[in-house]
């Protein structure tokens, strides 16, 4: 899979307007299903499908998700391949990052098309071109880890791992912290992408925070740093209130709680004395 020049672009500067009223459709679809217990799924599909008629990308990608999978046992939504082909082809007819990840998805697992290598990864760096972290992840993840070790390049994975990490997807930042921790050894550069991941709301983010900071770490959440009962039961004080309340997001927790210097790395590993840039 050979790749030109990196560049790195944001979804957001990508993704194409949403109408007001499309949105308001689509906001209701939402709020009907995060409803405990029997949803509406008629419903639901209805408000979706009243915010596609008017363009509305995200809804052409909830509504591909749940015919994608189906729901068993209730009416409303069932298993609908073509659909979903159909909804991810309007996606990438508007030119939206996420619609060309959808299809290369799609391309890769052969789910409802021939399955095809060079499809996927044509579409999978078109994403990726257009801003899809969930893209620019896979890519950096192919240079870091796919390859034959003798041809893994960390310095173009890293590329694509700091744009994705750049934008506000929480798992594509996880990924982020990921490949810092195993792949640069970088403790301190990881754990700020896990903080990064925090304040979006990430359960992963704040585990590995209140891991960092226990008086005996376990070996995955061992990142080299002071045992800090404060920072532990600070972090362990945030885990309890996303529990609570999953769609709480901390947008401070960066600037008001910066991380100390690692004791052996700092700041970064590459620059002991600078903070990696919020």
């Amino acid at each position: 899979m050979a790749y030109p020049i990196f560049t790195c672009a944001y979804e957001k500067d990508n993704n194409p307007p949403l109408d007001a009223e499309a949105e308001r459709w689509f906001q209701q679809a939402r709020a009907l299903e995060k409803v405990r217990g029997v949803k509406d799924w008629r419903t639901i599909v209805g408000f979706y499908e009243k915010a596609i008629a008017k363009n509305h990308w995200k809804a052409m990608h909830n509504l591909a998700g749940l015919y994608r999978t189906g729901w068993p046992g209730q009416p409303g939504v069932e298993q609908d391949t073509s659909k979903m082909l159909d909804l991810y082809e309007r996606m990438v007819k508007l030119k939206v990052p996420l619609g060309y990840y959808n299809w290369a998805v799609v391309a890769e697992n052969g789910r409802g098309v021939l399955k095809s290598d060079r499809m996927a990864s044509s579409y999978m760096f078109q994403a990726a071109q257009l801003g899809s972290p969930l893209a620019q992840v896979r890519i950096g993840q192919y240079f870091a880890f796919a390859l034959p070790r003798d041809k893994q390049d960390d310095d173009m994975a890293e590329r694509y791992y700091r744009c994705a990490g750049a934008q506000d997807n929480s798992y594509a930042i996880e990924k982020t912290a990921s490949f810092y921790d195993t792949a640069r050894k970088n403790k301190p550069r990881s754990l700020f992408y896990y903080q990064r991941a925090a304040s979006l709301g990430s359960f992963t983010g704040l585990n590995n925070l209140k891991g960092a900071f226990e008086a005996i770490p376990r070996p995955i959440h061992n990142f080299g740093y002071q045992p800090n009962p404060t920072l532990h039961d600070f972090y362990s004080g945030l885990l309890g209130q996303l529990r609570a309340d999953p769609n709480l997001r901390f947008p401070n927790l960066m600037k008001d709680h910066p991380l100390p210097a690692h004791p052996e790395q700092g700041f970064d590993a590459e620059h002991p004395d600078r903070r990696p840039e919020i």
